[in-house]
């Protein structure tokens, strides 16, 4: 339970093109968040092809933002929390659906209430986002603190990331809002930073290096980044950005007499 009034950070990753690696990040960064001690819930509302589940865990998950949609006029905190899976200490995930027509069951009111009740009972509520951004997704865009906006330095992504950051502007997100990360980057890459700076208007605020190998046995076995190979740079990048995200508080250690 949590003190009344009390209400979550909300995060949420846009990919600005199939690819990003949105998933990735979200549901790495979401674990870092619980590793710091926050309570965390990680909302997949990639409805018709959300698989972020499976980044974390090789468990199926026996109910899914279909099933906690349509039960929405008796959903409270402690519901949503029962219909989530608990993959990791501070951490719980609720699906998308296997079946893409599912998500005909959720409707816009239920993406709200379902984010209104996770904000006030976590710390952190991470939204894995899909690309086409219609009246349920933005249900849940609307309650976000932060947008991050991913993509690599490749043309195609850099176009549809201009594309994407101009149409948040026009549907009403402030630009304090919208966050850039670059994935997958590389010293040397054509375009660079200043590149993407230039064309988006904004400056790149997270960079995420690039090692295939890693990242994808990562994802291959369910096992987060961050604990399957924490050496790893994308790791330490991935620590970096949830060290800004979640600051640790460091206590001073008393001495003898203070004990």
């Amino acid at each position: 339970a949590r003190a009344p009034g009390h209400s979550a950070k909300v995060l949420a990753f846009v990919p600005a093109k199939g690819g990003s690696g949105a998933t990735f990040l979200s549901t790495n960064l979401a674990y870092g968040l619980a590793q710091r001690g926050r309570r965390t819930a990680l909302l997949d509302l990639n409805l018709h092809f959300g698989d972020a589940a499976l980044y974390l865990s090789e468990a199926r998950p026996t109910q899914t933002i279909a099933d906690v949609a349509r039960e929405a006029s008796r959903l409270d905190g402690t519901f949503l929390e029962a219909s989530m899976m608990a993959v990791g200490p501070n951490l719980w995930v609720l699906p998308a659906p296997d079946d893409p027509e599912a998500a005909i069951d959720v409707l816009p009111e239920a993406v709200d209430r379902i984010v209104s009740l996770a904000r006030a009972r976590y710390d952190y509520v991470v939204l894995d986002m899909g690309r086409i951004l219609e009246a349920k997704p933005l249900r849940a865009l609307d309650q976000a603190d932060t947008i991050f906006v991913t993509l690599q330095t490749i043309l195609p992504f850099l176009h549809d990331a201009k594309r994407l950051v101009t149409l948040l502007g026009n549907i009403g997100y402030s630009r304090d809002k919208v966050r850039i990360l670059v994935n997958r980057w590389e010293k040397g890459s054509e375009i660079t930073t200043s590149d993407v700076r230039q064309s988006l208007g904004a400056e790149v605020e997270y960079e995420v290096p690039n090692s295939f190998a890693a990242v994808a046995h990562s994802i291959n076995h369910g096992v987060p980044i961050l604990k399957g190979a924490p050496k790893d740079p994308v790791a330490r990048a991935l620590l970096a950005i949830t060290d800004r995200l979640a600051p640790q508080t460091v206590q001073r250690r008393r001495g003898w007499f203070g004990r």
